[in-house]
């Protein structure tokens, strides 16, 4: 274990096998906020070095003092506790007001203060969700807002004059006062200040204070883009979090949602110390954050930098994406097609020419059978509908739709309801998924019984499960008389056991109990079908155990995607790929159990062994068995996958170790040609594969040039991208600066690949797919001079499907951000769901920019589709009218860019659209 000296000087804070087994295990169980307050240190005693236990005195105060808040929740009465309740506006400005992940913030927060009232909170009026959005807006509670910080709004807003900052501020250590003025300037600074005040924004109803977390500060200042990493809160961020402790005199804080930046300051991966600034902002304030369940790897980020205990809340409900718009005419004319087929093949081949013509149109295949294949995956499609609101239940139907989506899976030794079903027509459930157009009896393609199962499986559950029927009669009724009853039973069990999870969730009755100081019981995060555990949700989530990753699944399906991977580059360009570039996050591997580590594992040609309950290790495959060259792999994590497995990143760096020391061919180890290769040119020997942001920093910089707009070309984006993934991780090495050979590996790139792994998330609805996987492919064309092979590992399904990037990315346009279904369930929400609307946009305009793979007619239908659309920009304007404008901006700026050719007359209207708006806005607040 660490010394003290060597504690205080550490990034990592906690060593990684110590992670494990004092701080990931213990939550299992429901342990709390992690500190180190004990720790050798070397003494000399008659010139003998010893080394003898001690404490690090003000940490053992820090817990005490902590400790003793979560005692004051649990003794003094709901009437007089004062809660902080914390919104995000992340990026800073109007539209973006209590963003998070799939939430309704504001009909939320009108739930729980509801519900605090009703347990004796004093909160003096209680604003339905709109209400409270727009007092919100109108009392100016935004980041740097650029309409609603008005005089009249201005004078209303709490305050912190410079003069009582400057003593909070001068209590920090220097050398952090040093650092935020270094960067900042000198205090209050030139964020959210006004005539000498610093802005405090938020609103106080009664013994609740509903704030608002400052932003970061690089979309004020954009040169601070570049400079991202170590930046230290400004001066306004610390204020918010010091007026919240001293002026409101909380008692206790509450983060909304995922996520916020608190968690994400500079400072020590685990095991904080006095010098790290989520420690400092913190306090002393027991922190309850609201969370995502299906986001356990950032929920980590939160318990163990900000000592936060999660209560996690669902995803929304699930539907299919359906068919809609030029979707119906193609399925129509498909219908006709395969009746017309039984009976000649003239009237057929007018009917496929037709639907051929709407079909290539958008990019959807050059033949009857593959446009009937991905029109039926679209259908097909498990899509969330709207957002979440904390502590609703799923209605009859919602829940109906959850457990027949459930049922389509294979779980442990009980096969899937679909597949028992398909097996006793005497048909192939894999083929019949991988092969939907295939006419199968009576002139069905497979996707046509495919549905009558679905539907007879619906009828199951709802008979079984919510009417409690006999079994053997619904069976006999449904004519499922020859089929495996005990695996029907079984599976059955299995799901009326999941909906007795999902009605037990308790989301606000698990907040009122954290905010009076008791045991939050620990749960599983994951996605919701993959893994249905995760219910009840109002639990305190946990992370995978780190030490059994790559599961045995995982391993399974990893293989299946690294030589699928290989398969699809070979068949193009009649080689092997000499290097493949993954992208590896903690996000994915605690949801899957490792699935694309299990792949970088086969592209090397090694496995895991276990060594013992807690290592394994490695077993190389031979040559002969593998039957191909071992794939040289360059891996990317993000910081979270470091904090959080780096027993795994030492790990993979034996595996490459072990594989370069073989003694093979060079053109059967592409890894140890490229790196004596790499030795030659460089005249370095160090073997290094995985690279990442530095210690201390999560993401990229990439994001932030997109969100604001300050970039020039798409060179602007590599640079960002290499400036922050360019340090080198190993057993010997943590987050050294490696960008030579970070270059040369690039250079020599083949194939990038990531794993999609939530249904919650397509490609297009999150920024971080282009974020990564897009910044990585778009390095590796600048450097190599071609774009390389993308490809996107779904695992999502029922099989694994690996996939290019612009199949990808048409799969989410056409199920999310163009489909009736998907756009109605976020306008429904208001103001939220129109921002998310935005959001997509954008990530639209990310992944044009670094992979290529946005078609032309998709920006064509998002501008008629919904910025034009009459009916769906009326109610965006009317929600969130900043929303509307964000989305006409992107559309303008994809233009301009040119990644959308669009008509004349369409950016017309484009630009009078936005003008409407501003008119809107002007009326409303002028």
């Amino acid at each position: 274990s660490l010394t003290i000296d060597e504690w205080g000087k550490s990034q990592a804070g906690i060593p990684p096998i110590e992670m494990v087994t004092t701080v990931v295990l213990p939550e299992l169980d429901g342990r709390i906020e992690p500190h180190v307050t004990h720790a050798p240190r070397k003494v000399e005693h008659k010139g003998i070095v010893l080394e003898e236990y001690g404490a690090i005195e003000d940490r053992v105060e820090k817990l005490a003092k902590r400790a003793a808040k979560w005692v004051n929740l649990k003794l003094k009465p709901s009437r007089e506790k004062r809660v902080a309740i914390i919104l995000y506006n992340y990026p800073p400005g109007e539209e973006n007001l209590g963003k998070v992940a799939y939430l309704n913030v504001f009909e939320s927060l009108h739930s729980l203060l509801s519900k605090m009232k009703e347990h004796g909170y004093m909160v003096d009026r209680i604003p339905a969700g709109a209400e409270l959005k727009d007092l919100l807006l109108k009392s100016g509670a935004v980041n740097s807002g650029e309409w609603t910080l008005t005089p009249r709004a201005i004078a209303k807003l709490p305050k912190v004059h410079a003069s009582k900052y400057l003593k909070w501020f001068s209590k920090l250590p220097e050398d952090l006062q040093r650092r935020v003025k270094n960067a900042w300037g000198e205090p209050p600074g030139d964020i959210m200040v006004y005539e000498g005040s610093i802005l405090i924004p938020g609103i106080t109803l009664g013994n609740v204070f509903i704030g608002v977390q400052p932003s970061r500060g690089v979309h004020e200042d954009p040169t601070k883009i570049y400079h991202k990493r170590d930046l230290p809160p400004h001066h306004q961020y610390v204020a918010f979090y010091k007026w919240i402790a001293e002026e409101f005199k909380a008692d206790a804080i509450i983060h909304f949602g995922t996520h916020g930046t608190l968690e994400f300051l500079p400072g020590k991966d685990a095991g904080l110390s006095s010098k790290c600034f989520p420690d400092i902002l913190i306090g002393d304030l027991p922190n309850i954050y609201i969370y995502h369940v299906v986001n356990a790897s950032e929920a980590a980020i939160a318990k163990h930098r900000s000592y936060a205990v999660i209560v996690n809340h669902s995803s929304p409900p699930i539907t299919t994406g359906g068919v809609h718009s030029f979707l119906e005419e193609l399925e129509r004319l498909l219908n006709q097609y395969y009746e017309a087929l039984q009976y000649g093949e003239a009237r057929a081949s007018q009917l496929a020419s037709k639907a051929l013509s709407i079909a290539k149109q958008h990019g959807l295949g050059e033949s009857i059978d593959e446009v009937h294949d991905r029109l039926y995956e679209y259908k097909r499609s498990l899509v969330p509908k709207g957002l979440h609101v904390l502590g609703r239940q799923f209605t009859k139907e919602e829940l109906l739709n959850y457990l027949t989506s459930i049922a389509r899976y294979d779980r442990g030794v009980h096969k899937s309801l679909h597949r028992v079903i398909a097996e006793a027509k005497r048909l192939n459930y894999d083929e019949m998924l991988d092969k939907p157009s295939k006419i199968a009896f009576e002139g069905k393609p497979y996707s046509q019984i495919l549905d009558e199962i679905e539907a007879t499986v619906r009828k199951l559950i709802e008979r079984y499960i919510f009417n409690e029927e006999p079994l053997d009669e619904i069976l006999k009724n449904l004519k499922l008389t020859a089929i495996d009853t005990n695996n029907i039973a079984a599976y059955l069990s299995y799901l009326k056991d999941v909906k007795n999870r999902v009605q037990t969730s308790n989301e606000l009755e698990a907040v009122l109990r954290a905010l009076s100081g008791e045991y939050i019981t620990p749960g599983p995060g994951g996605d919701l079908v993959r893994t249905p555990e995760v219910f009840p949700t109002g639990r305190n989530t946990y992370q995978l155990d780190p030490t059994n990753i790559p599961s045995d699944i995982a391993m399974d399906r990893g293989v299946k995607i690294a030589e699928e991977c290989i398969k699809q580059f070979y068949e193009k360009h009649g080689h092997y790929p000499r290097a493949v570039s993954v992208v590896l996050w903690g996000f994915e591997t605690m949801k899957t159990g490792g699935e694309t580590i299990a792949a970088i594992f086969r592209l090397l040609g090694v496995k895991p062994v276990w060594k013992s309950i807690y290592v394994r290790d490695l077993e190389v495959i031979p040559l002969k068995e593998l039957g191909r060259p071992r794939i040289d792999v360059l891996v990317t994590i993000c910081g979270i996958f470091r904090d959080t497995f780096y027993n795994m990143v030492e790990l993979l760096d034996r595996a490459f170790k072990l594989v370069v020391e073989l003694d093979e061919p060079l053109e059967w180890n592409y890894v140890k040609a490229n790196h004596l290769q790499i030795v030659d040119e460089l005249g370095k020997g160090e073997l290094l594969r995985i690279f990442g942001p530095p210690d201390g920093e999560y993401a990229t910089t990439l994001t932030n040039l997109v969100e604001t707009g300050a970039w020039k070309t798409e060179s602007d984006l590599v640079q960002a991208y290499i400036d922050s993934m360019r340090y080198a991780y190993s057993v010997d090495v943590r987050g050294i600066e490696a960008e030579k050979i970070f270059n040369h590996l690039l250079a020599r790139v083949d194939v990038v690949a990531q794993v999609r792994d939530a249904i919650d998330y397509e490609i297009t609805d999150l920024d971080h797919y282009y974020e990564f996987l897009g910044g990585l492919s778009k390095s590796v064309e600048s450097l190599k001079g071609s774009m390389p092979l993308i490809l996107v590992a779904d695992t999502t399904k029922e099989r694994v499907k690996v996939e290019g990037v612009s199949e990808a990315i048409r799969r989410g346009v056409i199920t999310r951000l163009l489909n009736p279904r998907w756009i109605k369930g976020m306008l429904e929400h208001g103001f939220s769901g129109a921002a998310k609307i935005a959001d997509r946009i954008e990530y639209l305009l990310g992944l044009a920019a670094t992979t290529g793979g946005v078609e032309n007619w998709m920006w064509d239908q998002i501008a008629e589709k919904i910025a034009l659309n009459e009916e769906v920009s009326k109610t965006i304007v009317r929600e969130n009218p900043w929303a509307l404008q964000k989305m006409v901006k992107r559309l303008l700026e994809a233009n301009k860019r040119g990644y959308w050719k669009a008509q004349r007359d369409v950016l017309k209207k484009l630009e009078e659209k936005y003008l409407e708006v501003e008119g809107v806005l002007e009326d409303a607040f002028s």
